[in-house]
């Protein structure tokens, strides 16, 4: 059982693999000076076998820390890069062992070149190793992983002026920050695909929330994008479906009305996939069952794909990277959705360089 304040098990676990491996590669060392003492060879080796065991462990936990925690948008690239770096780390050692133990099964363990080989790739490994912690290390005491407390729901960027910018804004994130003032506001700024006369927007009274946009359609899918190439993309909103029956989709890397990658919520799941050609293809679906106003977040970084809800990770697909293009929402039901706010905000730079 867990204590109260560890919110998972993965940093009471991943330093037994660090250590060990790091022994293993003293003893090695120590193996190639003394040529001769088999003993100490077996020794690294067993050594090299309980570090990679203990990386699995690693990885399995680790897995399941990313999961559980909700992270600033600064970190959601890091995030990306330390998890593909535990994949990296837990298949090479797991090779490397399985070469070592042929070396020994075949007795090329005596011989020196041989010997000098592996040692040379166990350090390699070892550079992997310190690559992967130092990204954990950083997730942990730059950004806070499972450290400190929940965020609030605040938006990620300031929201504009309503009384100049009654439209979608660019923010400092790379991005674009909308605040609804009038209902048709955006629409100039949107490639429009679908029914768009099937679409009907208005200035709503969103009670504490003030006014909302309300976005209701009736049956006709319609696919709003906005007019912005990105990468790697954080979309947040707050929305509330209480009156609406279908589902309503974060898009990204959009190509045209039937090629996009899409985060889609309705009243009973969340799911993450593609549109290839007009078929979706599904990487998560997960139910979920939302009430009221819900603060939403879609990660597409690459080729991992993570949906939030109220800060809690409900879906966590794995694709294709795909690519660069535009982003946006695609509604497709009946009735009408309510929309607070909703931003993007890119996570890397553009590929080539340029960074938005």
């Amino acid at each position: 059982m867990l204590p109260e304040w560890a919110p998972n098990i993965h940093p009471m676990i991943v330093h037994f693999p660090i250590a060990l491996l790091f022994v293993a590669a003293l003893v090695d060392t120590l193996g190639m000076i003394l040529r001769s003492n088999d003993f100490i060879r077996k020794g690294a080796f067993s050594l090299y076998l309980l570090g990679t065991l203990g990386v699995v462990a690693a990885y399995f936990s680790g897995e399941q820390a990313a999961d559980s925690v909700f992270l600033t948008t600064d970190a959601n690239a890091l995030l990306t890069e330390h998890s593909d770096l535990g994949h990296y780390t837990l298949y090479f050692f797991g090779g490397y062992v399985l070469i070592r133990l042929l070396m020994f099964g075949l007795n090329l363990e005596s011989r020196v070149a041989w010997r000098g080989i592996v040692w040379i790739i166990g350090l390699v490994g070892i550079g992997l190793t310190t690559v992967t912690a130092d990204h954990g290390g950083e997730l942990v005491y730059r950004y806070g992983a499972g450290v400190q407390a929940a965020q609030s729901e605040a938006p990620v960027f300031s929201l504009p002026d309503s009384s100049e910018t009654p439209g979608p804004v660019m923010n400092d994130g790379g991005g674009w920050t909308f605040k609804p003032t009038r209902a048709a506001a955006w629409m100039g700024d949107m490639m429009v695909y679908g029914n768009q006369k099937g679409l009907r927007p208005a200035l709503l009274d969103g009670g504490e929330r003030g006014d909302v946009l309300g976005l209701t359609v009736s049956g006709d899918p319609v696919m709003l994008v906005f007019d912005h190439t990105m990468a790697s993309v954080q979309i947040d909103a707050v929305m509330n479906l209480n009156a609406f029956e279908g589902t309503i989709m974060f898009v990204t890397h959009v190509q045209d009305a039937d090629n996009y990658y899409f985060t889609s919520f309705s009243n009973e799941s969340i799911r993450q996939g593609m549109s290839e050609s007009g078929d979706l293809i599904l990487m998560d679906d997960q139910p979920y069952t939302p009430e009221g106003w819900v603060s939403y977040r879609a990660v597409a970084d690459q080729t991992h794909f993570r949906a939030y809800a109220d800060q809690k990770l409900i879906a966590h697909g794995h694709g294709d990277d795909g690519g660069t293009g535009p982003v946006g929402i695609r509604l497709n039901g009946n009735g009408t959705v309510l929309i607070d706010y909703i931003q993007t905000a890119s996570l890397r730079a553009m590929p080539g360089g340029m960074d938005h």
